[in-house]
């Protein structure tokens, strides 16, 4: 299975005689040179890179704070790359170079989450497919980094712009599908880095086979038709077919998207991974739609969306779905609660206890906008969260950036 943590590496930027400051891996992931190793002259250089069709770095290791400084610098550049809509010949020259030490850019541009969604959806909609592998590869980087530095701003990002956005909502709705699966995973059911790999590519792809539809969906006011119907039953086969036409082999994957909707109990007890990726997307999925508005229905209040994958059909307490309340929160990044003080905040970052978030005040105890938007810890009892506040009743405008900003003090 090929990781799309993969990254190429320039070859010019390999110095000879000098260890590698991490290991190089072929285009499948198989490990040609260790961390440390040194090439003395350029014609083995030369016939390892030739061997393995060039040379890669692997992201997945997360322990290693270099190769995690490595990805952001990556993540960087491509992200660049995508606000400045470079063609597609631009992304693929995007390469790794081990020349020197990467550090972070201090005045790289925060990610503009609004573009990231526009490049998701092109790729979604594209039938061409080099085009759509090369462009899952770079959301699937810059999703990575994004929930592996700052996972508040993804949620926040996402949660908010999937309630409020009417445009692109499957795109959206793919990427905050993806950012919950993805911590939930690796936070708190702490499955391997292929397992994580491969539920965000499944995350990605599930609706690509209804896009429109979806789209169309979210803005439309009457019941669906029999067609739309039949296309939103069909939708999960298509999508596994138009993956096996862009060269998509990986049974896993098509296995996960073409069963994505289908409900399995107690999916943590069983020994195929298909079951246990389904059974979390599929409750990710559940959750997301919930807390998305439509245009015949307000989103519903984080807790009764959260109710829905918090207890199974036999009203059993459900274990993934107990899982992502515990990876998002209770009270999660982009919604509004109502604190002890009589202030009315918007939650910005979570906390170790999923019911003590850090809030923006919005609405002071009169319920009148503030200018200045106060950060308050409601570990302290006097902000206390008392209650969640439907977005619907809280007539705000807020700007998106300058909240996104609070997620990084």
């Amino acid at each position: 299975m090929i990781s799309i943590r993969l990254a190429p590496v320039d070859l010019n930027s390999i110095r000879l005689n000098a260890p590698l400051p991490f290991g190089l891996v072929d285009s499948l992931g198989v490990l040609l040179a260790h961390k440390g190793f040194i090439f003395q002259n350029e014609k083995i250089l030369e016939g390892l890179a030739n061997r393995g069709s060039g040379f890669f770095v692997n992201f997945s290791d997360r322990s290693d704070p270099q190769l995690r400084i490595t990805e952001r610098a990556y993540a960087n550049q491509l992200q660049k790359r995508l606000r400045d809509q470079s063609p597609l010949g631009e992304l693929l020259k995007v390469q790794v170079s081990y020349a020197n030490s990467p550090i972070e850019d201090a005045d790289q541009k925060p990610l503009d989450w609004l573009d990231l969604i526009e490049v998701c959806n092109a790729m979604l909609l594209t039938r061409d497919a080099d085009f759509f592998n090369r462009r899952l590869d770079s959301i699937a980087s810059i999703l990575s980094h994004q929930l592996s530095t700052n996972p508040d701003e993804a949620l926040l990002a996402l949660f908010y712009l999937s309630e409020r956005n009417g445009r692109l909502y499957s795109a959206t709705h793919c990427m905050l599908v993806c950012a919950i699966c993805v911590l939930t995973a690796s936070t708190v059911l702490r499955w391997s880095v292929s397992d994580v790999d491969l539920l965000m590519r499944c995350a990605l792809t599930m609706n690509i086979g209804m896009v429109d539809l979806q789209d169309d969906l979210t803005l439309q006011a009457v019941p669906v038709d029999m067609s739309q119907q039949f296309l939103i039953g069909e939708h999960a086969n298509l999508s596994a077919h138009i993956l096996e036409v862009f060269g998509v082999e990986d049974k896993d994957w098509l296995t996960i998207v073409r069963l994505h909707h289908k409900t399995i109990q107690d999916p943590l007890q069983s020994a195929q991974i298909t079951d246990r990726l389904v059974g979390l997307i599929n409750r990710a999925d559940v959750f997301s739609a919930k807390c998305s508005s439509r245009v015949a229905r307000q989103a519903l209040p984080s807790a009764v969306a959260m109710k829905s994958i918090y207890i199974d059909a036999q009203g059993k307490t459900d274990a993934i779905g107990t899982a992502i309340i515990k990876a998002v929160g209770i009270y999660r990044p982009g919604s509004f609660v109502k604190l002890a003080s009589g202030e009315v905040g918007l939650v910005i970052r979570r906390d170790g206890n999923t019911t003590t978030p850090t809030v923006a005040v919005v609405l002071n105890r009169d319920g009148v906008p503030v200018v200045a938007m106060a950060i308050r810890d409601t570990f302290d009892k006097k902000y206390a969260v008392i209650s969640s506040v439907p977005s619907s009743k809280v007539k705000v405008a807020l700007n998106l950036q300058r909240i996104l900003d609070l997620t990084r003090q």
